[in-house]
């Protein structure tokens, strides 16, 4: 694989993308534009005609193990429009994994009121002692006592997720600190990474929020580390994409070498599992591989992850 081995040490880290502030200047004029062509005088009418019922989410994450969850159904109303009690219904159908009523979780109340414009969904989930892989149900908003219409999230998806998963301990959310090796100290970085299990395979994890050191808003792309408990590894093959972390076009990630100035493109990058959730990964490198930067060494870290 052609490589250029310059890294952040040629300067590539400094480099500030050019046309930046003419872009924001034409999006401040384009503003004032839009602000000038709005008539200041005309009222924007809001009447109880428009009034709705909305859950505050499309979506909600519930783990097996954590107890009662609440989710919200919102109001949105004029002022002194009468609060108003909804029906809501559940249901599974076209779901790959299925959650059943009663074996799977429980609904406290299906009727509930809203209160200063809130009404509160308590959900159960069911603990258990098996795997059976994450399951799904929806809640549906079907009707209340004031004729309210619905909002665009009439319904929301509940995911239940297992926590009987045999790569549990590493899977949830890290903060990893990533140790230069071009630059100890100057050019060490700090990632928040979100580890899920793999629907596909349950020794797979999906990584992502991997890279970016604060200087320019990170575009995140996932990755897979399949995970071997015999040895208590983790490996990913290389040239695997991260996304466009640092400003300068997608990053994939291979094996570094100490010495922080080059890579070997043909070996995985692998690491090590600790039973309390930690995972330990040297060697981690980063190469731009797409756009005027395409073949530039980023650096080379050690990283440690730890779960929170």
């Amino acid at each position: 694989m052609p490589m250029l081995i310059c890294s952040k040490m040629t300067g590539i880290k400094f480099l500030k993308p050019q046309g930046m502030k003419r872009i924001k200047l034409i999006n401040i004029v384009f503003a004032g534009l839009l602000l000038a062509a709005c008539n200041v005088n005309e009222p924007i009418l809001f009447d109880s005609s428009m009034n709705f019922l909305a859950f505050s989410a499309s979506s909600i994450n519930v783990r097996e193990n954590q107890g009662a969850v609440s989710t919200q159904i919102v109001l949105g109303a004029t002022s002194g429009s009468p609060q108003t009690n909804v029906t809501v219904e559940v249901s599974n159908e076209g779901l790959d994994n299925p959650a059943i009523e009663g074996a799977d979780y429980t609904i406290v109340s299906k009727q509930v009121e809203t209160v200063d414009g809130v009404a509160q969904i308590a959900i159960n989930p069911i603990d258990n002692e098996d795997f059976t892989g994450d399951k799904s149900f929806y809640i549906t908003i079907i009707s209340n006592t004031q004729g309210y219409n619905n909002g665009s999230h009439k319904q929301i998806l509940v995911v239940l997720k297992d926590d009987e998963h045999p790569l549990g301990n590493w899977i949830g959310e890290y903060v990893v600190t990533a140790v230069s090796y071009g630059s100890p100290g100057a050019w060490d970085e700090a990632w928040v990474v979100t580890t899920e299990p793999d629907p596909a395979d349950v020794n797979n994890l999906i990584i992502t929020g991997i890279g970016g050191d604060g200087s320019s808003p990170a575009v995140y792309l996932s990755i897979t580390g399949v995970v071997n408990l015999d040895e208590m590894t983790i490996t990913l093959a290389p040239g695997q994409t991260i996304g466009d972390v640092y400003g300068y076009g997608n990053v994939a990630v291979y094996k570094g070498t100490d010495a922080g100035d080059d890579l070997l493109p043909d070996e995985p990058v692998i690491g090590i599992l600790e039973e309390d959730g930690t995972i330990l990964i040297d060697l981690w490198g980063h190469m731009i591989v797409e756009g005027e930067y395409a073949g530039y060494l980023w650096d080379v870290f050690n990283t440690t992850w730890t779960k929170q």
